[in-house]
């Protein structure tokens, strides 16, 4: 009896500890790799002390790979997945491969994040969130830079077989998601704040909040930036 007792005051996570996991996906070119190295980076900066995982195809070097790993990825080499509506060699012809996530039953939960995001701070507590988790684009469409998932390689295989029926919006993973999860969780819009420029202005609406989560580079990346010039201003000749 005492022994039950002593159970009840435990939480589910403490009875039951979930196998959870930070990921993210790399595919196409090597392009991200210096963004997947500053993210990884500031998820052990906040003090995270979850798995990281980092998914990968052949067009990745072993330089790269070893770089990542000492980053702190755990690298896993995948076969990339075409963009059924994308148009050939489109920014997004491949990113249909975001669909591998679900393959990592390894694990009960991830949060995925796009590799052109760092972390403020720790986000742990989202893991806590059900699938599929994401914060929006607008007030019905989801953004698919950070997703609470739960792997299952029977869903894996229900979204390959439905990916040349649902038409994607944008020709690529997001809006195929958005196809697939019609009812879908909201996270705040703190965990994934959205750096937009317009006409060199900050766009009003995407002013930063207290208590940001990330920031989510859009259009030109940091790492692309020389010293006296900032790439993330949205320039009519890079939209």
């Amino acid at each position: 009896m005492a022994e039950y007792s002593t159970a009840r005051k435990l939480n589910d996570n403490e009875l039951y500890p979930q196998r959870v996991a930070y990921v993210t996906v790399l595919h196409s070119s090597e392009a991200y790799v210096c963004g997947a190295i500053a993210l990884a980076q500031s998820i052990i900066q906040s003090n995270s002390t979850s798995d990281l995982v980092l998914l990968h195809d052949s067009k990745l070097t072993p330089r790269s790979v070893n770089g990542l790993r000492d980053a702190g990825w755990k690298t896993k080499k995948i076969q990339p997945i075409r963009s059924p509506f994308a148009r050939k060699d489109s920014y997004n012809e491949w990113n249909y491969s975001k669909l591998r996530l679900w393959q990592l039953t390894d694990y009960d939960k991830l949060i995925f994040i796009d590799a052109d995001l760092i972390l403020l701070k720790n986000m742990d507590i989202f893991f806590a969130y059900p699938q599929l988790s994401a914060s929006p684009n607008d007030k019905v469409l989801f953004n698919s830079g950070i997703m609470v998932i739960e792997p299952s390689k029977c869903l894996f295989e229900d979204m390959m077989a439905k990916s040349k029926k649902l038409r994607s919006y944008n020709g690529g993973d997001q809006g195929f998601l958005n196809e697939v999860f019609t009812w879908w969780h909201r996270l705040p819009v703190t965990l994934n704040y959205l750096k937009i420029f317009n006409n060199g202005e900050e766009n009003p609406d995407h002013q930063m909040k207290n208590g940001t989560y990330t920031i989510h580079f859009l259009g030109l990346k940091p790492w692309a930036c020389y010293k006296d010039y900032d790439c993330n201003w949205d320039m009519e000749d890079r939209k």
